[in-house]
């Protein structure tokens, strides 16, 4: 059975594709109180050392917050470790026990699947390998099958193929996909096959964004609003995480529950309604009420640097990538920020309210579009290189690059080299293969493979050259072949 997952900072979802063609969305047990079909993408190590996931860990947050760790995927694929009651856990052990459960669920809703192959959307962001092979490796740990062809794509693409079918040949469309935690945007031009009346080819032209941007981002700008307030009026300061140590456990409690309120009132300031956003919290601290009031024009002023960085990404990726920004068909726009306020009265400025589109199922677009991907369905995105990929050469102290940042890339690509010893008695070459963005330099780049190649002395003499073909399969896997001048030649695989 072929499943898509979005695996969200904030929730994760999942879509497959029925037999009669129909999308359907999963619904989680231990899904959000008030929609089950949102995995909260949160964790809690419990008294006994027990793993709990989803709407059983947010649950904790009041009671024993130190158990609960979330908003773990900023750091998918670094060393960072957290200790959560007697567990130390990394930002890929937590996608891990995510997707444990969403296998879990699949497991109990379809017990006559034998196995469950997923495709994983990550953010457009997530612009180096590492945290792109940690997301794969947390996939196959919790149980899913990995399909090498077929296992990851960036969200706002994967928004772009469950939209595809409203699409017309030539149109540009730029996704916006604003979740809990990034902010990605990608620029796509759509193509139709022969006399088909819907986009059946995507190639993406840029993307752009920010790792740390989007509705936490938010939850931060209102929090201290809010605790600002509360300090004026006399009381504590409620700014810490519920988890500080400082707290007593009724602070504790307040902070939690001043943090759940932030929801409601962002649901009051990006609906249609012009009034005053408020809330209300009885005894939130002993003897003290809290009365929080918010005007739109307070809350676009509080949100101003945020919208100069949205602003500046917007108007960067059609500069980076030469694209007029008036060619721009369509702006898709998607994630659970969908409706934020200022976002969208920054799209109006740029390209007139009558071509954004928020579909109702905005929430759960890029869940879908994972699910269609790893489906039969006959649509096709172009393989486009998110990051330069070349040799070290000159001592390690320059590349010589195999692939450019922007390159389509697929499986007719072809690269030949020759590179030799770097002195007259070596014999063996070390072929270290890196990735960089923008312009290389010896600080800013992440090694992808190192391998030493003996060459052979009796056949060689004075020659100590070798030469390499790099090619690049379907499966994005960059191969090289190591051919010696006997003819002998060594295969090495480059996972990309």
């Amino acid at each position: 059975m072929n499943v898509g997952i979005d695996l969200g900072t904030t929730n994760t979802l999942a879509c497959y594709v029925n037999d009669a063609g129909i999308i359907v969305k999963i619904e989680f047990k231990n899904g959000r109180t008030e929609n089950k079909y949102l995995l909260p993408s949160c964790i809690c190590v419990d008294e006994n050392n027990k793993i709990l996931v989803g709407q059983p860990a947010i649950d904790k947050k009041i009671s024993s917050p130190e158990t609960v760790l979330e908003n773990t995927k900023y750091y998918m694929g670094t060393d960072k470790k957290w200790t959560v009651g007697r567990t130390s856990l990394s930002a890929e052990d937590a996608a891990e026990y995510i997707l444990r459960e969403v296998y879990r669920e699949l497991s109990e809703q379809f017990p006559n699947e034998s196995s469950f192959n997923a495709f994983v959307t990550v953010p457009a962001r997530f612009d180096s390998q590492i945290p792109r092979l940690a997301t794969k490796e947390a996939l196959k740990k919790a149980g899913f099958e990995v399909n090498e062809k077929n296992s990851l794509t960036d969200e706002p693409i994967s928004a772009a193929v469950a939209y595809s079918k409203y699409l017309s040949g030539g149109d540009v469309l730029l996704v916006v996909d604003i979740g809990g935690g990034t902010f990605d945007i990608s620029l796509i031009h759509s193509k139709i096959a022969g006399t088909s009346a819907t986009a059946e080819r995507l190639i993406p032209i840029g993307w752009d964004g920010d790792l740390y941007l989007g509705g936490n981002t938010v939850d931060e700008i209102l929090l201290e609003m809010m605790c600002r307030q509360i300090v004026s009026e006399g009381e504590d300061d409620l700014s810490a995480p519920p988890n500080d140590m400082r707290y007593s456990q009724v602070q504790s409690a307040a902070a939690t529950m001043l943090r759940n309120y932030i929801e409601p009132l962002k649901k009051q300031l990006y609906s249609d309604s012009d009034d005053d956003a408020e809330i209300y919290i009885d005894e939130l601290l002993p003897d003290y009420d809290f009365y929080f009031t918010l005007s739109r024009s307070d809350y676009e002023k509080s949100m101003q640097k945020i919208s100069d960085r949205m602003k500046d990404i917007i108007s960067r990726i059609y500069r980076k990538n030469a694209v007029d920004m008036n060619t721009t068909s369509k702006v898709l726009v998607v994630g659970g920020m969908a409706h934020e306020y200022c976002l969208l009265k920054i799209l109006e400025e740029f390209f007139g309210k009558e071509k954004i589109l928020i579909p109702d199922d905005s929430m759960y677009l890029v869940a879908r579009g994972a699910a269609i991907c790893n489906s039969k369905a006959q649509i096709h995105v172009d393989n486009v290189a998110y990051t330069s990929i070349g040799v070290l050469i000159k001592n390690r102290t320059d590349v010589d690059t195999i692939i450019n940042e922007g390159d389509i890339v697929d499986e007719n690509f072809c690269a030949e080299r020759e590179y030799s010893t770097i002195n007259s008695s070596a014999w063996e070459i070390n072929i270290t293969v890196v990735e960089f963005k923008g312009k290389f330099s010896v600080s800013s780049y992440t090694t992808l493979m190192s391998k030493v190649i003996s060459l052979k002395k009796s056949l060689f003499g004075r020659n100590r050259t070798l030469k390499f073909a790099f090619r690049f399969t379907e499966d994005k896997i960059l191969k090289i072949i190591v051919t010696q001048n006997d003819g002998t030649e060594t295969m090495l695989d480059v996972r990309l």
